[in-house]
């Protein structure tokens, strides 16, 4: 469980898309802030989740599971909303290392992290 949230805690790379020149100008402004602010809850709930977790506290599974459960809407609300607004199209510059490599990595993990959680050996 240790290593998938440590790859969560690196959720604040999204923040980048508020650099200029990033992405193309017609990304709109409400996915931007969307997805950068999402990733980054994300990964304050994975770094905490990560504390608890290292030192065996109680709240440890409680704190993985609210980490998930944001981390999923997450996804689900933003793959949706750049669907719609067809983001694919646009310049993505370096973020679409993002796009192609570490969001389908992030969608195996998250699945991986529920398989773990619901499984009866975990609880």
């Amino acid at each position: 469980m240790t290593i998938f949230l440590w790859i969560n805690v690196f959720r604040y790379l999204p923040l980048s898309l508020f650099m200029p020149d990033q992405v193309s100008s017609e990304f709109p402004l409400y996915l931007k802030e969307t997805v950068a602010y999402g990733d980054f809850l994300s990964s304050i709930f994975a770094l905490i989740a990560l504390f608890f977790l290292r030192y065996k506290q109680s709240v440890a599974n409680p704190m993985i599971w609210t980490f998930s459960i944001v981390s999923i809407a997450d996804m689900i609300l933003v793959l949706t909303l750049a669907m719609k607004e067809k983001v694919y199209l646009l310049d993505l510059g370096a973020n679409y290392f993002t796009v192609s490599i570490y969001v389908p990595l992030l969608i195996v993990i998250q699945t991986l992290i529920l398989k773990i959680l619901t499984s009866k050996a975990y609880a």
